[in-house]
């Protein structure tokens, strides 16, 4: 892979009278996790879809995983495993049977279908619960399903939208430990947003704060609080001020 897994330049999208992304020039270094903080109506999601080639931009570029999005964008979709506003988990299936679904769509043989399966449900520690249909759990546990349901088919990016969102302390703290060794383990790159910035400055390599489509601030979890006494701080004064001035 690329040293870099996301370059943007100028991304821009507008929607009739309202411009959802201005300008948006990052560089997310491959395996690493990339925090995009901001507040609801920022342009995160707007962002994630250009990303992943659903949207086309109104000017600008963006290339992930080496490919340009309006180009190729079913190539950067076949190496993304994506965890949005929904589960993507289906209360009918068994634990297994919903990451066997996902493994035909990905096209895995049977072979290694049943491999990543037993990997996956080893790794968060559902194997025992494979044949439970997953609308009985607990919602940590069903976002860890989810979780492995974006990560069946091995990707090198991994794009999240709220991964810990409504989680209890230890179940998003155990989303947190799988996300860190996905990185250690595989080199993978994670993209994620979070309202969490106690999360983020823990987690994450690098943070960009968008406001109104606008790039407030982009660097590491420390460049980025500068003389503040933590990243909460950091992101509210940001945010404040780029408010006051608009």
């Amino acid at each position: 892979m690329a040293e870099t897994a996301i370059q943007t330049r100028d991304l821009t999208r507008d929607f009739e009278s309202v411009r959802a992304l201005d300008s948006l020039t990052l560089e997310i270094p491959a395996g690493s996790i990339f925090g995009f903080l901001g507040p609801n109506g920022a342009g995160k999601t707007t962002t994630i879809r250009l990303l992943l080639g659903l949207l086309s931009p109104s000017s600008g570029t963006a290339c992930v995983l080496g490919s340009d999005t309006t180009v190729d964008p079913a190539a950067i979709r076949q190496r993304t495993g994506a965890l949005l506003d929904h589960t993507g988990l289906y209360e009918r299936l068994t634990a297994e049977e919903n990451l066997e679904f996902y493994g035909r769509v990905w096209q895995l043989d049977a072979n290694a279908r049943r491999k990543r399966i037993q990997e996956l449900l080893e790794r968060i520690g559902l194997w025992e619960r494979r044949s439970e249909r997953p609308i009985e759990w607990s919602r940590g546990m069903r976002q860890q399903l989810a979780l492995a349901r974006a990560l069946v088919h091995s990707p090198d990016l991994l794009i999240l939208d709220e991964p810990t969102a409504g989680l209890d302390v230890l179940a998003a703290e155990t989303v947190r430990e799988r996300l860190a060794a996905l990185v250690a383990d595989r080199g993978t790159t994670v993209f994620l947003t979070t309202h969490n910035m106690v999360e983020a400055e823990r987690l994450c390599d690098e943070v960009a704060v968008i406001n109104s489509g606008c790039l407030l601030a982009h660097g590491t979890p420390v460049q980025v609080r500068g003389e503040h006494d933590d990243l909460e701080s950091a992101f509210l004064a940001l945010v404040r001020t780029a408010r006051a001035e608009s």
